[in-house]
């Protein structure tokens, strides 16, 4: 199950969970894991189907990934105009289908805009993970009603089984980034220890007397103090900071 080529199992096979578990372990990215994931999706569909993958993410929906570039264009005008499938889908955690764009009177904002765009068949599905609802699965189509019954119950476990990858998925990619962040506030904290101990040798005075004269003279330069700690470190060590783990001369 490494590309949509490959001898895929199906959403109503029982070791589907584990092969998608697989799949997010073994892929090099969460991006590309996410990629994987809709041309699996779009592989199980009809001809002329797309999909994204839309999450809310700092309380604005977002797709993380697609099929292709005109899933982005169809997702972009939900967002812009407030209103369509997928939205309400986030809204309500159900599913919402349009069979046909040129006749929905619902979301009148999004569907001539879908229309025009050459989408004529919209499915939204939620995905539930077990903290809650993970995001919204959006499949579309270039041909009226072509997601019947039988595809609608389809992708209503494949959206389902997929969400625990996601919700994983999206976890790691939160604990990186913390991780990252963590990393910068632990250089930045490393480069302005060293500028008060530079302080504290040349004014002679304690940790928190250095750290004041090190606040005001950054506010008179209008500079980060972080800023102002590497310029004292290089000038006084003839290099700029290290910030890494230390390594003792040999």
């Amino acid at each position: 199950m490494s590309s949509p080529s490959s001898p895929r199992l199906t959403p109503s096979d029982p070791a589907w969970p584990d092969a998608l578990l697989a799949l997010l372990l073994s892929t090099g990215t969460f991006e590309a894991f996410l990629h994987e994931l809709t041309l699996l999706t779009v592989a199980e569909l009809p001809d002329g189907s797309r999909c994204g993958i839309t999450v809310v993410r700092d309380a604005h929906a977002a797709t993380i990934a697609s099929s292709d570039d005109l899933t982005l264009v169809v997702d972009q005008i939900q967002y812009r105009t407030g209103q369509g499938p997928c939205l309400e889908t986030l809204a309500t955690g159900q599913s919402h289908h349009i069979t046909d764009t040129s006749t929905e009177e619902r979301w009148p904002a999004f569907c001539p805009e879908a229309f025009v765009h050459g989408v004529r068949s919209c499915l939204s599905l939620p995905m539930h993970g077990p903290a809650g609802l993970v995001g919204g699965f959006n499949l579309y189509n270039t041909r009226p009603d072509a997601f019947d019954e039988q595809a609608q119950a389809r992708m209503g476990v494949f959206a389902g089984t997929a969400a625990g990858a996601v919700a994983l998925g999206l976890r790691l990619a939160d604990q990186a980034r913390a991780n990252d962040d963590l990393h910068a506030t632990l250089a930045s904290r490393s480069v302005i220890d060293q500028a008060i101990g530079i302080v504290m040798a040349q004014q002679r005075c304690p940790a928190d007397q250095a750290f004041t004269i090190l606040s005001r003279a950054s506010q008179n330069r209008n500079l980060k103090v972080r800023d102002l700690a590497a310029e004292i470190v290089t000038a006084v060590g003839g290099r700029p900071p290290d910030t890494g783990p230390f390594d003792p001369p040999q």
